[in-house]
């Protein structure tokens, strides 16, 4: 008998070798789709480390030195003192602003309002000013 000769293969043995065939075919699939989504996953950091918009560099976070009470008063703007001022009868919105260093527009603005806007006698109105 032909040793190269094969004998016939059980249908068990037939399902076996169709399923294994069908998983070798497959594998090439999967490798090359999780190789994919690896290479995916390293380039995400390189894009975006390249934009200084989102990245933050490590070495200037670990050399920024925290200053003490002192040099953070010294530099702080002094908060903006407020003054209520009572509307008087013939006050108009550049009178009352230039007695207080300020344009009109701003002194509105500060109070939420508007040049246009008629004040009334007795109405209170809030001025900040820094200084």
């Amino acid at each position: 008998m032909d040793q190269n000769a094969q004998k016939p293969l059980s249908r068990l043995a037939r399902q076996q070798a169709v399923r294994e065939e069908r998983k070798n075919k497959q594998a090439p699939w999967w490798a090359a789709l999780l190789i994919a989504v690896m290479m995916a996953l390293a380039v995400v950091p390189l894009i975006t480390s390249q934009n200084s918009d989102y990245a933050v560099p490590q070495a200037k976070k670990e050399q920024a030195k925290p200053k003490s009470a002192a040099e953070k008063t010294s530099k702080a703007k002094p908060a903006p003192k407020v003054k209520t001022y009572v509307v008087k009868s013939g006050d108009s919105w550049a009178a009352i602003a230039q007695k207080y260093g300020i344009s009109a527009e701003e002194l509105a603005e500060q109070n939420g309002l508007d040049t246009s806007s008629t004040l009334a006698v007795g109405q209170k109105l809030k001025i900040k000013q820094v200084k």
